[in-house]
């Protein structure tokens, strides 16, 4: 995980490399807070935009991302801190405009997690697994994964893998839960299967994506082999031992 000075540089950069227009009347700037910052429901924000009496200004939440990332490498982390200082700048934009686009598209997208979070908080139950990302490969990975880890453990689960483009409602019929790379994935397949919506899911609490160079690799592969574990412990009804 970037530590806070990184955080900031990384910013300070990012910044820097945007047309200064997007920044107008935005006098209280981009401030990154030491500290974590949660809603009501106890969920992690990672920034907001803020426009009062006093001015606009964006605040992003490093202990936040300290709390969800700690496990990730700085390329991930780096890449999540720039896209909530994009999202956070966009609400400025559309805050001028009197644009609510973005507002109203974070407001679905809080149900959507409380729902997903009631989900997560009942054990999985599941006979069928089938993993699926864009093009098959980290899929096909997961699959590979599972099938290892179910046999050591004795999980008695048939599991399949398939790329995005090639999942249909014949294929999803056949599965008990459907195991997506990312939070994207999941919503297309939901939105085109809209029937099979309670099967799918994210295998991860953070998206699992290919790494930008091939160096980036390792820690995708550590990354996606921990989520499987975590589901064939879940599956097979195995504390895992990061629970205890």
């Amino acid at each position: 995980m970037l530590s806070f000075e990184q955080a900031g540089k990384l910013l300070d950069e990012a910044v820097e490399a945007l047309p200064e227009g997007i920044f107008d009347d935005l006098n209280g700037g981009v401030n990154l807070i030491p500290g974590e910052k949660r809603d009501e429901d106890g969920n992690y924000i990672m920034g907001l935009y803020h426009h009062d009496e006093m001015g606009r200004w964006i605040e992003i939440f490093y202990g936040s991302f300290a709390a969800l990332y700690a496990g990730a490498d700085d390329e991930t982390a780096a890449d999540e801190l720039i896209k909530t200082l994009h999202h956070e700048l966009t609400h400025h934009v559309e805050n001028k405009a009197g644009d609510r686009t973005l507002e109203h598209w974070d407001e679905e997208q809080k149900l959507l997690w409380a729902r997903e979070r009631e989900l997560e908080e009942k054990p999985l139950e599941a006979d069928s697994v089938l993993f699926v990302d864009e093009d098959g490969v980290l899929a096909g990975e997961a699959e590979e994964h599972f099938l290892l880890m179910g046999s050591l453990q004795g999980l008695d689960v048939d599991c399949g893998s398939a790329p995005l483009a090639r999942v249909d409602a014949a294929l999803l019929e056949k599965y008990d839960a459907v195991m997506c790379m990312t939070l994207a994935q999941a919503d297309a397949l939901a939105e085109r299967f809209p029937a099979f919506d309670e099967r799918i899911l994210c295998l991860g609490e953070t998206d699992l994506t290919p790494p930008k160079h091939k160096g980036g690799w390792g820690n995708v592969r550590r990354h996606l082999k921990r989520e499987v574990q975590y589901l064939v412990d879940e599956l097979s009804g195995r504390e895992p031992d990061w629970k205890k």
